[in-house]
């Protein structure tokens, strides 16, 4: 029943809007058409051979001797702005203690989010990381979070969240 009203509601509707075909008509959509998010760039990056300071006491330097850090990046384009977002994710980081000899796990995230538009042209840019130092026994971790907030051209900062503790 619903159907068959629909189509007796559909056709009239459309058989109004057609046009002669000797009356050439501008075919300019009236909405820009949608925008879908693409991959630019899917990337493992090995860290072995890095290093990674830790702070808490006693403070030493973490030798990174496996993993990656996958970064992720897509990009969204609209009319008059682009949407950047990326991802990156620690996978298998491991590391040794430089003092103590601890071994380390080091889970990373990371996402930011950029808005770039074009008329005038401004950027923001939401970043939220979580980085933490796990060291195996019982001295402390490291574990660190921040959200901000940054806008060009104002040339502003806000900080939404800044943890940085030693816990174990």
């Amino acid at each position: 029943m619903k159907r068959l009203a629909l189509f007796a509601f559909a056709f009239p509707w459309l058989a109004a809007c057609e046009k002669s075909p000797s009356a050439p008509t501008r075919q300019t959509p009236s909405i820009p058409p949608p925008s879908f998010a693409t991959t630019i760039a899917n990337e493992k990056v090995p860290v072995a051979g890095t290093f990674q300071d830790n702070p808490c006491t006693p403070e030493e330097v973490v030798d990174i001797l496996n993993g990656f850090l996958h970064f992720v990046v897509t990009e969204e384009i609209g009319p008059t702005s682009a949407d950047v977002t990326i991802h990156v994710d620690a996978e298998g980081i491991e590391g040794v203690g430089m003092l103590t000899g601890a071994r380390y796990w080091v889970p990373l995230n990371e996402k930011d989010e950029i808005t770039l538009t074009d008329v005038p042209p401004t950027s923001t840019e939401e970043a939220d990381l979580r980085l933490r130092l796990i060291r195996e026994g019982s001295l402390d971790n490291f574990w660190l979070r921040v959200t901000a907030t940054s806008t060009l051209p104002a040339g502003t900062v806000d900080v939404k969240r800044l943890e940085i503790e030693c816990r174990g």
